[in-house]
């Protein structure tokens, strides 16, 4: 439905339809929101969603020791764990055994090389590392086998509401204008746009706020998500450059803790970064008269993901983050959802119609699909 051809006076109008569309016309951050998956509606000012990934169980170990064909794995808690599971150590492909256990110590015999070229003793070297469960084989007539039980936690976020006001004198409305910004339904084209802006500028910059009578309530954005004390980041130090690598490095991060990175979100300057240091990679056709390269996807070495580039000039451009995207969602209020309403008072000269909404958003298990690679080399200095 055309915002210009709406009867703004006669009835309230669902714009809905048109915030989907004119967002589908912005390469921002808000995109990300409104083009995936779909999340319930609000049906409170604080509004709540399910969480849980199923991470690959880990336990890392502090110190290893080799004793008569059996290696011994000092850990925090051994709590979890049981006897005659199967296991590997991170980055190596030889299987083990649990055959003993105490309150902090795994014993485990191998029980397949698995191609490694590692022997027993040689993991006293390391001392450290991550042990990764595999298994738990279960006997014959069994009676009880390994518990799967999982309970969900929740988060949530506020909701926000977005309005803004259009007004125009009779007089206003009567005279003609080059471009028609004298309608009010122009007016409120623009009006939507800049709500498009603030939406956007709350989804990123946003801070959890619980509404009180002093306060109208905020909705939390991506830096307040995904910059918990307990998340994934990448902070660099010294202001190194973006490289292929770092971006690898936070896909891996993302991938071990369960979820699927699939974007890079960044500023104009670092994708351009990611441009010119994938440039060798980009093949043009000897008949294109395009010139200039542009990378708009990356395929990452961390279990070969394609990770789209998407460009937010608001993101500050020391900032790369590494997400995976289908945690995004924009929930409306029930019955806030965004719209256009008149509201020109009884014997006034003029018209009035306002655009309000009530809006919240899910950051569905942040602490897992988001990484932030912080402290990066200006692009303008990267680029120089």
């Amino acid at each position: 439905m055309a915002t210009s051809t709406l009867d703004l006076l006669n009835a309230r109008v669902d714009l809905s339809d048109v915030l989907s569309w004119r967002v589908a016309q912005t390469p921002r951050f808000i995109r990300l929101f409104t083009g995936g998956r779909v999340a319930p509606i609000a049906t409170n000012t604080e509004h709540l969603w399910l969480e849980g990934v199923d991470a690959p169980k880990t336990k890392p170990y502090l110190n290893y020791a080799y004793q008569s064909q059996t290696g011994v794995f000092t850990v925090a808690s051994s709590a979890g764990w049981a006897l005659g599971d199967m296991f590997h150590i991170l980055g190596d492909t030889r299987v083990f055994q649990i055959t003993n256990l105490t309150s902090t110590s795994i014993s485990a015999q191998s029980v397949g090389e698995n191609g490694t070229e590692n022997d027993m003793e040689d993991y006293e070297s390391a001392t450290t590392g991550v042990l990764v469960f595999d298994s738990r084989p279960i006997q014959e007539g069994s009676s009880q086998g390994e518990d799967f039980f999982m309970q969900s936690h929740t988060e949530s976020n506020f909701t926000q509401i977005f309005r803004g006001d259009v007004e125009l004198t009779g007089t206003a409305t009567a005279i003609s204008q080059a471009g028609m910004e004298n309608a009010i339904s122009v007016q409120l084209q623009y009006a939507l746009d800049a709500i498009i802006r603030r939406m956007n500028a709350a989804l990123i910059f946003g801070v959890k706020t619980r509404r009180t009578s002093t306060s109208p309530g905020a909705l939390g954005g991506l830096y307040y998500f995904g910059s918990q004390p307990d998340g994934l980041a990448r902070p660099q130090t010294g202001a190194p450059a973006l490289t292929m690598a770092k971006i690898n490095q936070a896909a891996q991060d993302v991938l071990d803790a369960g979820c699927a990175p699939d974007t890079i979100l960044c500023g104009p300057g670092q994708a351009q970064v990611i441009s010119t240091f994938m440039a060798s990679q980009v093949q043009t056709s000897l008949e294109s008269r395009k010139v200039g390269r542009y990378v708009d996807a990356f395929v990452t070495s961390a279990g070969g993901a394609v990770l789209k580039i998407v460009v937010e000039p608001s993101i500050p451009d020391t900032d790369v983050w590494v997400c995976d995207a289908r945690g995004f969602a924009l929930a409306p209020l029930a019955t806030r959802a965004l719209h256009t309403e008149p509201a020109t008072a009884p014997g006034v000269d003029g018209r009035k119609a306002i655009i309000l909404g009530e809006y919240t958003a899910e950051f569905k298990n942040a602490k897992q699909a988001l990484c932030r690679i912080s402290g990066l080399k200006p692009s303008a200095l990267a680029l120089a």
